[in-house]
């Protein structure tokens, strides 16, 4: 699988999905779900504003690892596997 995290509500949230989708288009489809797609809007992927994504990667046996070509953004280790540890649990 791979992931990304995005900064929602001034909260982490991981967001898992199948290797057949692109993290550009995982981010790209997040963001019109956020914030709609019926205005004219600027990506700003690597923002710190709402919605920002910012780490992703692969999830292999409960674990974050690896980089997002697309995004150009790395995985954080540890601190998206705890990160999706604590989703997986809540």
């Amino acid at each position: 699988m791979k992931y990304i995290v995005a900064k929602i509500d001034n909260e982490e949230v991981v967001f898992v999905f199948p290797r057949t989708v692109d993290h550009d288009r995982m981010a790209e489809a997040l963001e019109r779900i956020r914030f709609g797609g019926d205005r004219n809007w600027e990506r700003k992927l690597h923002s710190t504003n709402e919605g920002a994504i910012i780490s992703a990667g692969f999830v292999d046996n409960g674990t974050c690892h690896g980089n997002s070509e697309t995004l150009k953004l790395k995985s954080r280790g540890a601190v998206d596997s705890k990160l999706l540890r604590v989703a997986l649990t809540s």
